[in-house]
């Protein structure tokens, strides 16, 4: 009896034993991999919000595409510091020049998605680049953030005084009695002034040759030179030169406060369109940037253009103020790549 008794009583626990064992490494993996993607789905929920109130919490960094004293720096610097006092944070200037802004462009997509990262972009690098640089290193719509225009460039179409053109329609007269036989200067290949200007010629129909410089400086003084002839510029750089007579003004982007452009027309006043606002400045976030920071960020920058001081300096470097709201800046910016991609496709711009 006993011995049946102690089988009986025995005989279960150690059938179990084995079973129970085997089932305990095999739900431990289980168990942690639940508990991991219940923890990553909730530091999703609460990551964007948290770090939304405390933003910012450390030194915010704008990269700029252009050294100490460019015309992107001499934006970023007064900005950056207006949004210092806003925002409570240092507002860090970090000067990433060359390739076309991708190395800043690269540096803000690499950078978290916090808020402490942003740049200074044109319409080139959110735009244009893409239908440029054949190998650019990043992806403007999938992986930048649209946060606020900052200002408009305006620019002006001006030849060297020298040459006979007293107006657009006789610039393009001359085009066509002379193909190939004008030539006009570009801080650059891909470049605003060549891009625009390219623009400007297919619209036309006219064959004029694409002169290119290093820099904007070069490219002026090339023209007041003689050994160019057409220069398409902001009308920051130009005006100096208008105003003494050694350039002629035929056509503006846009209409602009300043006499010594005095009555010259716009291009779309001769039914050229695409060319107002079409250079500007902006601010942009790495994508992914919580929306709660990235309206902080428009509203701040959107007070900041109201300073007398910033509405001066802009003046002085021959802008416009232009603020809009961030669903509504990156429309544009979507809207600007539909209709600016066919045509940079087919005039096959290529980078130096």
């Amino acid at each position: 009896m006993i011995r049946l008794h102690d089988v009986r009583r025995t005989g279960p626990r150690t059938r179990n034993l084995p079973e129970t064992s085997a089932r305990r490494p095999l739900l431990r993996p289980v168990l942690r991999h639940v508990a991991a993607c219940v923890a990553a789905v909730a530091a999703l929920v609460a990551g964007p919000a948290a770090s939304a109130e405390t933003w910012p919490s450390r030194p915010v960094t704008l990269l700029v595409n252009g050294g100490p004293g460019s015309l992107p720096d001499l934006f970023a610097r007064p900005l950056a510091e207006r949004l210092h006092r806003a925002l409570g944070q240092p507002v860090v200037v970090e000067n990433k020049p060359g390739a076309g802004g991708m190395l800043a462009m690269q540096q803000l997509k690499s950078a978290p998605a916090d808020g402490h990262t942003l740049a200074l972009v044109t319409n080139a690098h959110l735009v244009w680049n893409p239908y440029i640089f054949p190998a650019l290193t990043y992806d403007p719509a999938r992986d930048l953030q649209p946060v606020s225009p900052l200002a408009v460039i305006p620019m002006a179409l001006t030849v060297n005084d020298k040459l006979e053109a007293k107006s657009l329609d006789q610039l393009l007269a001359l085009a066509r009695q002379k193909p190939g036989r004008l030539n006009y200067a570009s801080s650059g290949n891909g470049s605003p002034p060549h891009v625009l200007f390219e623009m400007l010629r297919e619209q036309a129909g006219v064959d004029i040759l694409h002169v290119p410089f290093k820099t904007g400086t070069a490219a002026l003084n090339s023209v007041l030179a003689g050994d160019t002839e057409i220069y398409f510029a902001g009308t920051a750089l130009v005006e100096p030169m208008v105003k003494d007579g050694r350039l002629r003004a035929l056509a503006m982007s846009e209409t602009v406060p300043d006499a010594a452009f005095g009555k010259t027309p716009t291009l779309a006043a001769s039914n050229f369109r695409g060319f107002e606002g079409a250079v500007w400045l902006g601010v942009a976030a790495r994508a992914g940037t919580p929306d709660a920071i990235v309206q902080r960020l428009n509203e701040e920058i959107g007070r900041a253009q109201q300073d007398g001081a910033l509405k001066q300096m802009y003046a002085s470097h021959g802008s416009l103020p232009y603020h809009l709201a961030a669903a509504a800046f990156a429309q544009r910016v979507a809207t600007e790549r539909d209709t600016s991609g066919p045509v940079l496709r087919k005039l096959g711009i290529k980078p130096d």
